[in-house]
């Protein structure tokens, strides 16, 4: 009778001691590389270029950021399909260890919502970036001209901008 309690306790502690590795492994270490930009506004909003580089050994992910400077800061993903491009909110993106992840119009970037009167051509505002494993980062954002925010943002040694399935894993 005794061998089944046994048998349940060596079972429940192996479990135990498998699924404590199947946690994150290694550490994060992100920062930022390029002077991060917004455009000026067009109908109520402002696009942010920004380059995260995770130097570490551990993933981590974007999971959203914030600013005095607008009402709110969404994530979104630009896709395009049959010539017809679409946005769609992400609440997440992925910051793989050892990369790079650009933020640019045409493709994965931040979308400010509401930017007040302080958004404007050459004025600069704080954006503070918010990470799954890693302490925020505080950022100074420079207000551009739109086309010069999409000039900027495309560089000929960059890949075509991510898919979904690249930046949220699913």
């Amino acid at each position: 009778m005794l061998r089944l309690p046994v048998r349940f306790a060596a079972l429940a502690t192996f479990l135990l001691i498998g699924l404590a590795g199947c946690g994150p492994s290694g550490d994060p270490d992100l920062h930022v590389t390029s002077d991060p930009q917004a455009a000026v506004p067009v109908s109520g909003s402002s696009q942010v270029v920004v380059t995260i580089v995770n130097d570490g050994d551990g993933d981590d992910a974007l999971v959203g950021a914030s600013t005095d400077a607008a009402l709110g800061v969404e994530i979104h993903l630009t896709e395009v399909e049959d010539g017809r491009a679409t946005m769609r909110q992400l609440d997440t993106a992925d910051l793989p260890a050892g990369e790079r992840t650009r933020f640019r119009p045409g493709g994965l970037h931040l979308m400010l919502v509401v930017p007040d009167e302080t958004v404007v051509e050459g004025g600069t505002f704080e954006l503070t970036l918010h990470f799954d494993r890693s302490d925020d980062l505080t950022v100074p954002v420079e207000v551009v001209p739109l086309l010069d925010l999409a000039d900027d943002a495309f560089d000929a040694d960059l890949e075509e901008p991510a898919s979904a399935e690249d930046v949220t894993g699913d």
